[in-house]
């Protein structure tokens, strides 16, 4: 097996030499191997399937990239009104539920063939390439020539190019309309989301479709007509670099270095471990050359030295080495020298190890804690952490994907302006300081509160025979321990 086997990184990606019913169908390929686009998609600044395959080689990597996409979208969401004047229309909420909760729409993880998901399994999916290869896919799924959405697929984002301008010369990198998938030769165009529901500057409708096998477009001042296999359209979403145009690229890309040496490091123990902890040698011919019977009986020798003291403590030194019986021809001369002494700090890399560990959750973004580090932590500085990371790094994201969301399939697809959804957040509150705040307000207020406007700071529903009634004064004690109490029921998934 060589280097870049068990790696499994291309150099092409590190530079360095040896690191390492129609409307229930999909149009994305079945095969996971990615044939070049050549000609018809824009080449990625990485090759993604070697970006993918970092999840492979790397636990923190892999860790990390499904605890952000769990924390994202993976505990559900809610319809709620987008921030607008005036009463939000009961006839798009329920436009908009029948989409995401309705008995026919459809969520599918996978080509033609796999089982029917569920919203959060496809958005969990996708948000997971975002953060590993850079961007994401979904695909907006339709019958026919219908402009009515069936519901969302998701499409691995290693498969997907931006397809290349078809008047574009040479080497070139200027975009076309769409997106292209190919796979063992075989290729499917996509249109770009919201297509079917375009206007023209006057706000009339201006419908575009994509050729699904050739890639056409047709509408919007382009080709007359329709397509004879109208293309499903896509939902392409960066992780913006600065360096990328059209592409996206993980938090993680700069500690590349880092992942392939912290594998290089499994990988030595290994090799080492796997010939019994036996240190390197350097054998030294002289005054000829050896046959390869002679070498045979070297490595004869070896493995006769390693049994006798069995594999728990296989030990060789040199010296034994050189006593050893061994008769090679009379004109040739063997000096044998131990290259390498190993202690327990060259067997573990511990220190290394984890340093390059708290290096990659570092770009990520993730505390240690989340990642099976604890190290000095402590269930209190760990929630601590993990607050952090929900407020700063997590509803910020949940916010823009909610917004994305909104703005593309919400607006443009479906026609509502005012409905939105909001994911869920885990992690954020300190439930145990939030009782003791609302505790004193409620105190503090006591006599300016009525009972529904203490319901209320306590999420409980209000009681209509008691609207206007005057909440009782109670202690602080009891009612700090009672909200504490409540608190302590919803810990912290």
């Amino acid at each position: 097996m060589t280097d870049d086997d068990r790696l499994g990184i291309k150099t092409s990606l590190l530079g360095l030499e040896k690191a390492v019913d129609r409307a229930a169908e999909t149009d994305q390929l079945n095969e996971r191997s990615v044939g070049q686009t050549v000609g018809n998609g824009l080449t990625p600044p990485h090759p993604p399937e070697d970006l993918a395959g970092l999840l492979e080689i790397n636990g923190t990597v892999a860790t990390a990239c499904r605890k952000k996409a769990r924390r994202e979208v993976g505990f559900g969401f809610e319809i709620v009104p987008h921030d607008s004047e005036g009463d939000p229309s009961e006839e798009e909420r329920e436009r908009v539920r029948d989409f995401w909760h309705g008995s026919d729409t459809t969520w599918k993880t996978g080509p033609v063939g796999t089982p029917v998901g569920s919203p959060i399994e496809v958005l969990q999916k996708a948000r997971k390439d975002f953060h590993a290869i850079g961007w994401m896919c979904l695909e907006v799924l339709y019958a026919g020539m219908d402009d009515e959405p069936q519901g969302l697929a998701y499409v691995p984002a290693e498969s997907v190019r931006v397809k290349r301008h078809a008047e574009a010369e040479d080497r070139e990198r200027r975009a076309g309309h769409g997106y292209v998938q190919v796979v063992n030769g075989q290729t499917q165009y996509f249109a770009e989301a919201g297509d079917r529901h375009n206007t023209d500057l006057d706000g009339n409708a201006d419908p575009i479709y994509v050729d699904g096998e050739t890639g056409e477009v047709y509408g919007s001042d382009r080709l007359d007509g329709t397509p004879d296999e109208p293309a499903n359209e896509l939902i392409f979403i960066r992780n913006n670099h600065p360096n990328t145009r059209y592409y996206g690229l993980p938090d993680h890309i700069s500690s590349v270095v880092d992942i392939v040496s912290a594998t290089q490091v499994r990988q030595f123990n290994s090799d080492f471990f796997e010939n019994d902890a036996i240190p390197q040698y350097l054998f030294m011919v002289s005054g000829g050359t050896l046959g390869e019977s002679e070498r045979e009986d070297l490595r004869g020798l070896i493995d006769q030295l390693r049994e006798q003291d069995g594999r728990r403590a296989a030990v060789i030194e040199a010296e034994e080495l050189a006593d050893a019986e061994y008769q090679a021809s009379s004109d040739v001369e063997i000096e044998i020298e131990q290259l390498t002494q190993m202690g327990d700090e060259d067997m573990s890399f511990s220190e290394y190890r984890q340093r390059l560990e708290r290096e990659i959750a570092k770009t990520l973004e993730v505390p240690p804690q989340l990642i099976g580090r604890f190290e000095n932590s402590n269930r209190s500085n760990a929630r601590e952490a993990i607050r952090d990371f929900t407020k700063t790094v997590i509803e910020p994201a949940q916010a823009r994907f909610a917004g994305r969301l909104y703005s593309v399939l919400h607006q443009d697809i479906l026609g509502v302006d005012d409905w939105t959804i909001d994911f869920e957040t885990v992690g954020a509150e300190d439930e145990a300081r939030q009782a003791d705040i609302t505790a004193t307000e409620l105190q503090a207020g006591a006599e300016a509160l009525t009972v529904n406007e203490v319901r209320d700071r306590l999420g409980e529903e209000p009681i209509e025979e008691l609207e206007g009634e005057l909440f009782a004064v109670v202690s602080d004690s009891v009612l700090a321990d009672q909200l504490t109490q409540a608190a302590q029921t919803n810990p912290d998934r």
